[in-house]
């Protein structure tokens, strides 16, 4: 072999172990896809304190700091009031893209799940719409509309992970006590750990 057809060949071996790595590596040096879930706001007349809505500007700062650090790629989420919104909001500020995902219409959703506890949930939902990507699903009402719909979001989570080539974090916001075997939040964290995602857990208490 010419001496210069030797250099050649080796410089392309070394190239090729280097893009070797960088693949091999991409899935770490990529943020993640996250998938978020957590307490609605407390209504009015709560008798259990779980999200109550004076701590709404503490849980966002730090959900503001999580997403800092952790540089996501994207946000799963659906959009009820309190813990979806609020991650949603702060994600779209900093240019994240967001996936919404609804278990009724947005009309429906919105009359279900997000004016009908105190503050300014209709307009946020209204802002956070208007740049996410949206899908919605026809699924039963009540529990097991929302049990299926914590499903189908760590689904969405696995497959945006696959296709970015990265991984994909559980964020659960919430009191960190299950209310019993109706906890909708509590079963998203129980489904997410079955998965074996690691799991992000922000406070609202």
């Amino acid at each position: 072999m010419e001496r210069h057809d030797f250099i050649s060949a080796i410089t392309g071996l070394v190239l090729a172990g280097m893009v070797s790595r960088m693949d091999g590596n991409d899935k770490n040096t990529r943020g993640p896809i996250i998938v978020g879930a957590g307490r609605r706001v407390d209504a009015p007349d709560t008798n259990v304190r779980r999200f109550p809505p004076q701590n709404v500007p503490k849980v966002r700062n730090k959900i503001q700091q999580l997403l800092a650090s952790q540089k996501p790629l994207a946000i799963v989420s659906a959009a009820a009031c309190g813990a979806d919104l609020l991650l949603l909001d702060v994600a779209g500020e900093i240019h994240v893209r967001c996936y919404v995902l609804l278990p009724s219409e947005p009309e429906e959703f919105r009359v279900s799940s997000v004016t009908d506890r105190p503050g300014n949930w209709g307009e946020l939902y209204s802002k956070v719409l208007r740049t996410a990507k949206v899908e919605v699903f026809k699924l039963p009402e009540g529990q097991e509309g929302y049990l299926e719909t914590n499903l189908k979001l760590l689904d969405r989570g696995e497959m945006l992970a696959k296709h970015e080539h990265t991984t994909v974090n559980a964020l659960v916001v919430w009191n960190q006590e299950s209310r019993g075997p109706d906890d909708v939040t509590a079963h998203f964290l129980e489904q997410a750990k079955l998965r074996k995602m690691p799991i992000l857990e922000i406070p609202t208490l």
